[in-house]
C-alpha cells in the first residue's frame, strides 16, 4: 500500500533540568523541529508518521499535536 510522504514543521517544547539563578534567566523559545515521514494518521487533532513503513510493519512512528504543527507539506516520490 502506498502511503503519503509528509514534511512537518512544529514547535516544540524545551525545558532544562538544573537549578538556575532568578535574575540569570535568559528567555526560552519553544524549538523548532522539522521530520519527513509516511503519514499514518491524519487526524484532525493530530498527525502521526513513520520512518519507515513494511508490509506488515512500521518503525519509528512520532505524534505531532495539530496545535504545535506550523507547516505541512506533501512530499511526491
Amino acid at each position: 500500500m502506498k502511503r503519503e510522504i509528509v514534511l512537518i514543521e512544529w514547535a516544540d517544547s524545551k525545558g532544562l533540568q538544573r537549578w538556575e539563578e532568578l535574575d540569570e534567566i535568559e528567555p526560552m523559545p519553544p524549538e523548532t523541529c522539522i521530520a519527513v515521514g509516511f503519514l499514518l494518521d491524519d487526524a484532525p487533532e493530530y498527525k502521526t508518521i513513520a520512518l519507515s513503513v513494511g508490509i506488515t510493519q512500521v518503525l519509528g512512528r512520532t505524534t505531532i499535536p495539530i496545535g504545535a504543527i506550523k507547516r505541512i507539506k506533501r512530499l511526491r516520490y
